[in-house]
């Protein structure tokens, strides 16, 4: 596959004639003109090319023997090269006397060009290259294999720095977008990039030990960059962060446990945006079994739902579960007398047959409140 494509080699011509007021044309290794500024002679054979290809010389064309060379006219046209070889040909229409001069002008600029493309495609490439490594790695596929490590250190991938996975909901077509913002911001060493349909996965590097500090500095990072993003993108932005290991092998592991973060805490806690799989395990384990028809833990929010025409019961029984059970902080949060919240837990108590004030009644009323959030 030639890098002078139609697309590169019309940008050629049209860079370089909003400075030149001179037709350029811009032909393929064959000699076909692919690039003009006079769009009829598009896909002709153009007999200097021919030539300039032929001799790896510079062809000038004077009046007199534009009748002999079919698609030519009156000009200069040069060969140009990538490391060192002709790809193609740039030409000047003009008298050679006066377009000689530009003729080599255009020729530095489009070899230019095409340098700047193929280093841009490169770059790209590794860029793909690098997320098939990131897709099989939170896979779990070939982990293993001393290939897939071999093949990842040679694009400057070190499994030996230790990361954690950052899951990033971007219900939208601006993904990319969004990753290019990213790589603007991510350090050398952090991997990242676009999975399945509204995921971006961010494989953060840790410095140090993981501590309250780091994971202070972490969500530092993160929060500049949702708010870089937000202001580029207009999106708010949810994460979701997994757990930290210190072996690679278990990145897969902790990208499940972001990803599991960000579903499960964008449910519960909608208007959060920082998602801790290690806050959230007991709602995440619930939710595994939020599929099972007619679960025996299900009939207690239904039966407060049902007796809770004002829907007091269910706001009582949610603050007391986030309170912790402290009677006097659940009252001054509800702006209720104490005896009043006696009342209503009472009234759980008789509705549900599980007693609020009990641990494990409230784990189990606190069970079927989540399995009935996660059915919604």
């Amino acid at each position: 596959m030639s890098l002078l494509t139609r697309e590169l080699a019309q940008k050629i011509v049209e860079r370089t004639m909003s400075i030149i007021e001179r037709n350029i044309n811009v032909m393929n290794e064959n000699g076909m003109i692919i690039g003009s500024g006079d769009p009829k002679r598009i896909n002709q054979v153009h007999d200097g090319a021919v030539a300039v290809i032929k001799r790896k010389d510079v062809v000038e064309i004077n009046e007199d023997e534009v009748k002999y060379l079919k698609g030519a006219k009156p000009g200069v046209n040069l060969p140009i090269y990538f490391k060192n070889e002709i790809v193609g040909v740039v030409g000047i229409t003009g008298h050679p006397e006066e377009v000689r001069g530009l003729g080599l002008l255009i020729k530095m600029a489009a070899e230019m060009i095409l340098e700047q493309a193929f280093l841009i495609e490169q770059i790209q490439w590794d860029q793909r290259l690098k997320e098939e490594i990131l897709y099989q790695l939170i896979s779990g596929e070939r982990t293993t294999d001393p290939w897939f490590i071999e093949r990842a250190k040679t694009l400057g991938i070190d499994f030996d720095i230790p990361r954690v996975a950052v899951v990033i909901e971007v219900n939208s077509m601006k993904r990319q977008n969004v990753v290019a913002i990213l790589q603007g911001m991510i350090e050398p060493d952090d991997l990242i990039a676009i999975a399945y349909t509204t995921e971006i996965i961010l494989l953060k590097k840790i410095k140090v030990k993981w501590n309250n500090w780091e994971k202070e500095q972490l969500v530092n990072h993160l929060q500049t960059w949702k708010s870089k993003l937000k202001e580029a993108t207009y999106l708010d932005l949810k994460f979701g962060i997994g757990t930290y290991y210190e072996d690679f092998k278990y990145l897969t592991q902790s990208y499940n446990e972001g990803k599991n973060a960000l579903e499960v805490g964008s449910v519960l806690f909608p208007d959060q945006e920082f998602y801790w799989y290690e806050q959230m395990g007991f709602p995440i384990l619930i939710r595994q079994i939020s599929d099972v028809e007619n679960h025996p833990f299900s009939q207690h929010f239904r039966n407060i739902h049902r007796n809770d025409k004002k829907g007091e019961l269910l706001q009582t029984l949610k603050t007391f579960i986030k309170e912790n059970g402290e009677i006097n902080r659940t009252a001054d949060r509800l702006f209720i007398h104490r005896n009043t919240l006696h009342y209503r837990l009472d009234k759980i108590k008789e509705i549900t047959g599980k007693d609020p004030k009990k641990l494990n009644d409230l784990i189990e009323l606190y069970t079927s409140i989540l399995l009935a959030l996660f059915k919604k």
